[in-house]
């Protein structure tokens, strides 16, 4: 088997190289200094098309193979991973997760926006008691009529104070894995708030925060994939999430 690239993936390796060299490499000391990306970097990525990759046509993603999204890591690596890590989480955790378990209306709602980068969406999966164990989870969501109400609280969630969908994992039933299920909370959802988190080590210009919620309501259409299917769910986007991290650490090196 041939490990050259064929000629779509190395214009997309271009296009990502000129792009970091133009757009990122001039900023990140200062992004990293004042602990805060440009809020406009995002709509650049999704001009062109970095927030779709991998995504189908119908719902404006841009369908390249996983070897082409590697790429694009890469090069987002080696200029900041805190850009890296704003397309990563937006589309490679919670985007591919609504492609691979939503409904079509979830797709139809989502997609388009995460695609273009006019909507960013975060991974609500780490807490400050369990860290990324997503069988342990804390967070609830009780049922209420033909509604779920989410409380708990998330900690060193990335995009979360930008975000407009979070993918929260909360329990719904007994203890253990199979008690765990996925939502899709619009931020904007009353007794949902993002509090910033700085100081950090790495990633500094990244928006990470913490999210509060409390007894946030949401209807069951929210719900992405199936009750109690959320600890699945969770593996599978973080899966796709090493791969990200693996190929950002070799634009790094």
């Amino acid at each position: 088997m041939t490990l050259a690239l064929t000629e779509e993936q190395a214009l997309l390796r271009s296009t990502a190289a000129d792009f970091v060299d133009r757009e990122v490499v001039p900023h990140r000391a200062r992004w990293d200094r004042d602990e805060l990306v440009d809020r406009e970097i995002v709509a650049r990525l999704g001009e062109l098309g970095f927030l779709g990759l991998t995504l189908d046509e119908e719902f404006g993603g841009t369908p390249v193979d996983h070897r082409s999204y590697c790429l694009l890591m890469e090069e987002l690596g080696r200029g900041d991973s805190a850009i890296r890590g704003i397309v990563s989480v937006s589309l490679g955790l919670v985007g591919k997760a609504i492609a691979g378990y939503g409904t079509d209306g979830q797709r139809k709602q989502w997609l388009p926006g995460i695609a273009s980068g006019e909507t960013l969406a975060c991974f609500g999966l780490t807490e400050p008691e369990t860290g990324s164990d997503a069988g342990n989870l804390a967070t609830r969501a009780e049922r209420d009529g033909a509604d779920w109400l989410l409380s708990g609280e998330k900690v060193f969630i990335t995009n979360g104070t930008w975000a407009d969908v979070a993918l929260v994992f909360a329990r719904t039933g007994g203890p253990g894995p199979k008690g765990i299920t996925a939502f899709l909370v619009p931020t904007d959802a009353a007794g949902f708030e993002a509090r910033e988190i700085k100081g950090k080590l790495g990633l500094r210009g990244q928006a990470t925060a913490s999210l509060h919620l409390d007894r946030v309501r949401v209807s069951d259409a929210h719900r992405l994939g199936d009750e109690g299917a959320g600890f699945r769910l969770a593996m599978s986007a973080l899966d796709k999430g090493r791969m990200s991290i693996a190929a950002g650490c070799v634009g790094i090196a």
